[in-house]
Order: structure tokens, then C-alpha cells, then sequence
């Protein structure tokens, strides 16, 4: 089915709450509730991992809000608003698949035309033509 560009379009509940299966270009319409985002940090040795839950618009939470979420995955008081929203973008940003990070090395033309056996001439060189038997 081709659609225009903006329609609208529903993805069912078990391919939207399935993180890997979940496509990254869709986005909520206005008005309609943006599920929250469970985020947890990298484990190290000395704490266990704690998940943190950051709204997918995050950036339309109030200011006391971001600053305290931004606390919480720092572990330091964060003051400013701009810091805060630094804090959060950098970390729901370093937790995101990266885009074709699974994509094969680019090739070279010859590269290619060696895997494929060589490059095949377009035109056939004029020599005596052999006679057909039947």
C-alpha cells in the first residue's frame, strides 16, 4: 500500500513494545499519550545496573523534572536546565541502536568485479569465424 507522506498509519502493541522490532522513524501523534522508555545504564562492577525511566518527550517535562532525572543518571545535583538537558540527550542518545552499525565494508569496483570473476569485455574481438557443423 503507498501512502502520502504524514498519513497516518497504526503499529500493533506487540511490534511498538518490542524495543528491537520497533521502527525508529515513527512518531506519535500529537495529543496521544509517548510511552515511556525504560533506559538503563551500562553495569559496572562496584553497583548494580538501575533502569531509569525517561518519557519519550522528555523535552516537554517542567524544569524541576529534567533536573531531577538528570540527577538521577548522573549522581550529581544538576542545577541548570541547559546541563540537565545535556545530561539526558547524551544519555537516551548513547543507549540507541546505532543506525546500520551491522552493515558490511563498503567495496571498491574492483573488489566487486574480483569477486564476481572479472570484468566481462562488451564487445567481442574480430578474429576468423569458425566454421559450423552440424
Amino acid at each position: 500500500m503507498i501512502r502520502d507522506i504524514g498519513d497516518g498509519f497504526e503499529v500493533p502493541d506487540d511490534l511498538w513494545n518490542d524495543e528491537t522490532r520497533r521502527p525508529l522513524w515513527a512518531e506519535l501523534p500529537a495529543g496521544k499519550a509517548a510511552p515511556a522508555v525504560a533506559l538503563a545504564p551500562a553495569a559496572d562492577d562496584t553497583k548494580p545496573a538501575a533502569a531509569f525511566v525517561v518519557p519519550a518527550d522528555w523535552e516537554n517535562l517542567p524544569v524541576g523534572e529534567r533536573r531531577a532525572l538528570a540527577s538521577k543518571i548522573s549522581g550529581q545535583d544538576v542545577k541548570r536546565a541547559a546541563d540537565a538537558d545535556k545530561i539526558i540527550d547524551a544519555y537516551a542518545a548513547s543507549l540507541k541502536p546505532e543506525v546500520f552499525g551491522d552493515a558490511p565494508a563498503p567495496q571498491t569496483v574492483v573488489e566487486a568485479q574480483k569477486a564476481i570473476g572479472g570484468v566481462e569485455p562488451d564487445w567481442v574481438a574480430p578474429s576468423t569465424p569458425k566454421p559450423v557443423s552440424d
